[in-house]
């Protein structure tokens, strides 16, 4: 299956990543600007940027993340105490990155300790004034909820696509569960019909020549007789399993959502000297899996059945759709002198339609002369197992 797009994380990463490349920037033209008139603020502010790329390095390595994204907003107030409003990028970058990797309630803490640290230095600068401290506090604060709420849309992203990787893991689980039940399934139902026929061949097979065995010396006529009924049960035998080769020939199950999948179960069953034809209605479209791999095991059921069991020569294979049902149809042109009876295989087939909420029929005379088997699948059923 498709994996889950990684685009929300990226864009998210990519933008982190150009507004700290952005504060970095600012940054370090603040020690420049700095540097000549108070060089003991423009070293500590340059030693703050150094720690800062280091936490970032750590952060985007997935190494210590919350404790780089804490150390990185320490860097950024100390820019702002140290240097001057350059420092402020790095500052809003450092909020956001809290939020993101922690919680809408730390960035929010982090926000009052910056607007605290934030009105000390503005009351420095304005030598107690508070009618220009208290107007800039408020544009800070305006500003800050701001990014806040910016940090908390990124969260919202980040987290969005972690829980849909964790999805896709449990839906890959599912899935993987999923294809060893239907081979289980499939070794089951093969395992029933190899004892019910091969295996009552070999018994008469080991009968016959245990019987010869016994009376080769007194009745040596009749243990040539023997003989020659176990090796034409033999012959028999060897041509059953070569059907069974043919009919349990592995499907790609993880291909199982393509209609011309079913080419493929037909071309094995060509070997045999059956004309088989496949038509796929062009508004079938991609079915989904359940109802492909019904249809699929339903072609190869009813192959195996007319080459065991009929005189057919051709095949036809159809499927079909309206708005509301899927139509899946096998019919040949061999002779039945009896009404048929549903094997193993069939009464498989017939209880996983009725799982699909559908039905599984036999009619005879078909469509060529011989046996059709139809199968009706709704469409909008949802099975069980993806319920």
């Amino acid at each position: 299956m498709p994996r889950p797009s990684t685009a929300p994380a990226d864009r998210v990463r990519r933008l982190l990543n150009v507004m700290f490349a952005g504060g970095l920037i600012a940054a370090l033209v603040s020690v420049v600007l700095q540097l000549p008139r108070q060089p003991g603020g423009a070293i500590a502010t340059l030693l703050l940027v150094v720690v800062a790329v280091a936490a970032w390095w750590f952060r985007t390595t997935g190494r210590f993340t919350r404790v780089a994204s804490l150390v990185l907003a320490l860097c950024g107030i100390g820019v702002v105490t140290f240097g001057d409003n350059l420092g402020l990028p790095l500052l809003f970058t450092a909020l956001i990155v809290v939020v993101v990797d922690w919680s809408l309630w730390a960035g929010s803490a982090l926000a009052v300790l910056v607007i605290a640290v934030l009105v000390t230095l503005l009351h420095d600068g304005y030598q107690g004034d508070w009618s220009p401290i208290l107007l800039q506090s408020l544009a800070n604060l305006a500003l800050f909820a701001i990014l806040l709420v910016f940090g908390a849309v990124l969260r919202a992203f980040d987290q969005q696509h972690r829980e849909l990787v964790a999805a896709n893991a449990r839906l890959t689980e599912a899935m993987d569960a999923s294809r060893d039940l239907v081979l289980a399934q499939e070794r089951a139902r093969a395992a029933a019909e190899l004892h019910d026929g091969l295996g009552h061949q070999l018994t008469l097979i080991s009968m016959s020549l245990e019987f010869a065995d016994r009376v080769r010396e007194r009745d040596p006529a009749a243990a040539w007789k023997e003989v020659a009924n176990a090796s034409a049960m033999a012959k028999q035998a060897l041509a059953d399993m070569r059907l069974w080769v043919r009919a349990l020939h592995p499907a790609r199950l993880e291909a199982l959502t393509d209609p011309q999948s079913f080419e493929a179960v037909a071309e094995v069953f060509r070997g045999t000297g059956l004309e088989v034809s496949v038509e796929v209605a062009p508004e079938i479209g991609r079915l989904d899996r359940p109802r492909t791999l019904f249809a699929y095991r339903m072609i190869q059921e009813a192959l195996t059945n007319v080459l065991r069991h009929t005189t057919a020569d051709r095949v036809r294979c159809t499927l079909d759709r309206d708005t509301e049902r899927l139509r899946v149809v096998v019919s040949d042109n061999g002779t039945v002198e009896q009404e048929p009876e549903p094997g193993f295989g069939l009464r498989g087939l017939t209880e996983r339609a009725r799982e699909l909420a559908g039905t599984l029929a036999l009619r005879h005379p078909g469509r060529l002369g011989g046996l059709d088997v139809i199968a009706e699948l709704p469409l909008d059923h949802v099975p069980a197992e993806v319920a």
